[in-house]
This record gives structure tokens, C-alpha cells and sequence, in this order.
């Protein structure tokens, strides 16, 4: 079964937008091992509390502590022990291959310029939402 860190911006985009290709990865994750940590996770509820996010999206408490649940109860979430540095340009980008080391995974899911910008980190691809679904979309086929 294929490894994936979702970034946080996946997490985020699938609250706010029920019909992206996010919300489809959110969607699809009994179709792949997903993987967060605690930190990851964070950064989510620090994120959807920005006020230009939560005020035009009419968020509000329960909604977010739904979505934070649901991410705790359908993914791996690793321990979040190892730590990687000067990887990303924006240090705080960090904490996504970190996770993916540590989950043995084999893509990061990101829209986010600095981390697509990699590419790859080690054997960890690092692709955009849309081809992380194709791929999810070749291995069904090939079922």
C-alpha cells in the first residue's frame, strides 16, 4: 500500500473546500497509508484559525475540532521524533519530510512552492494533489 504525507495546506484546503482535489485525497485515504504527526497537525489548527480563513469560511469550533478528529482517527500519525534540517528553504517545511522519513513514505502531497520545488527528497516523491490522485487512479486500475 503507497505511504503519503499530506501537507498541511491538503489538510486545510479539504476543511475549507469540500469538492477540490484535496477534499478527494481526504476522501479516497482507505486507498493509501497516510501519514501526519502531531506537529503537522498543529499547524492545521493554527492555520484555520487565521482570521482571513476562518471568518470567510464561517468556521467555528466544532467544525474544526470535527475535521481535527477525523484527520487523528484516518491517519498514521508517527511520533514525530526525528527531526531534518536545511532541507527545505523555509525551515518550517521541515517537519514534512520529517514525517515522511519516519512513515517510510513514499510521496509528500503538497501545493506548497518549497517543497515542490525538491522535487524528491531521498526515495520520497514530491508531488502536487492532482498527480497524487492519478496515481491513486493507476492503481485502482490496476486492481
Amino acid at each position: 500500500m503507497l505511504r503519503a504525507v499530506p501537507d498541511a495546506n491538503i489538510f486545510v484546503s479539504a476543511l475549507i473546500c469540500s469538492k477540490g482535489n484535496s477534499a478527494k485525497i481526504c476522501a479516497r485515504v482507505d486507498e493509501f497509508a497516510s501519514c501526519t504527526s502531531d506537529a503537522i497537525l498543529k499547524e492545521v489548527e493554527r492555520v484555520v484559525h487565521y482570521d482571513h480563513i476562518y471568518k470567510k469560511y464561517n468556521l467555528d469550533e466544532a467544525i474544526i475540532d470535527q475535521h481535527l478528529q477525523k484527520l487523528r482517527r484516518s491517519h498514521i500519525i508517527v511520533s514525530g521524533t526525528y527531526e531534518v534540517h536545511g532541507v527545505v528553504s523555509d525551515p518550517d517545511d521541515n517537519k514534512f519530510i520529517a514525517c515522511a522519513l519516519e512513515a517510510g513514505a513514499d510521496y509528500i502531497i503538497s501545493g506548497d512552492p518549497h517543497l515542490l520545488n525538491l522535487k524528491h527528497y531521498r526515495d520520497i516523491q514530491i508531488i502536487t494533489p492532482r498527480a497524487f490522485l492519478e496515481i491513486l487512479d493507476r492503481e485502482k486500475a490496476a486492481k
